[in-house]
């Protein structure tokens, strides 16, 4: 139980397509950290793997963020949004905490995000769906879900139909890293959420005209 990103994916991307994702999310690293997101390597610490073969990272550790709040099971309240912010708690859900805003205890890390370009079956019951295959991120709303969020809206537009995004959260939650990447690659706005709750893009990729939202402190 916790708040989660999903994709399905095909086994192997295209080479180039996935270079292009590398590039572009690489391209988003300054103003991930300008916001506030520490990003480092899967188990969060070291640094992140951001390469030809592999997007790999947590939120950090070490991250030097306050931990003076109780943090249980944090969930995305209707209009969270953006990095931190003074008292992010605003009340309870079913297990555990509403936030405001991404937020941690202290620690940045929850789980690694890990995307491939050739997929590695974790065991012998990992098997394709219709030639898809199935991974997740739960990230609580630490941080680092800004990241991850924006990673996936950079792989859904260089890969097309070879991934399917999906998320527990609402169009509301993703506004931020569709926001960036529309800021500093040129496009993402144009990707909402269908009725089934899917990633997709919607509008031509283009914007005329767009004034930064800066909520609770940042991005």
């Amino acid at each position: 139980m916790g708040y989660t990103h999903y994709w399905r994916r095909v086994k192997t991307f295209d080479k180039a397509a996935f270079n292009r994702v590398v590039e572009d999310f690489k391209k988003l690293l300054p103003s991930l950290e300008a916001a506030g997101v520490k990003l480092a390597g899967p188990l969060g610490t070291g640094e992140p793997e951001i390469a030809g073969s592999k997007i790999a990272f947590n939120g950090s550790v070490n991250c030097g963020h306050p931990a003076g709040y109780d943090l249980a099971i944090p969930w995305p309240s209707p209009d969270a949004g953006g990095v931190f912010a003074e008292n992010p708690v605003a009340g309870t859900w079913l297990a555990g905490h509403l936030v405001n805003t991404r937020t941690c205890p202290g620690d940045c890390s929850y789980e690694s995000f890990v995307l491939e370009r050739a997929y590695v079956p974790l065991a012998e019951w990992d098997q394709p769906d219709g030639g898809y295959w199935f991974n997740f991120c739960k990230t609580a709303f630490r941080p680092y879900d800004l990241a991850v969020t924006a990673v996936l809206v950079i792989a859904k537009h260089r890969l097309g139909d070879a991934i399917q995004v999906s998320s527990d959260g609402e169009d509301a939650h993703w506004f931020d890293a569709r926001l960036l990447c529309q800021m500093e690659l040129g496009y993402g706005l144009e990707y909402i959420f269908n009725a089934d709750g899917a990633l997709i893009a919607k509008a031509p990729r283009h914007c005329r005209s767009m004034t930064p939202l800066l909520r609770r402190g940042g991005l």
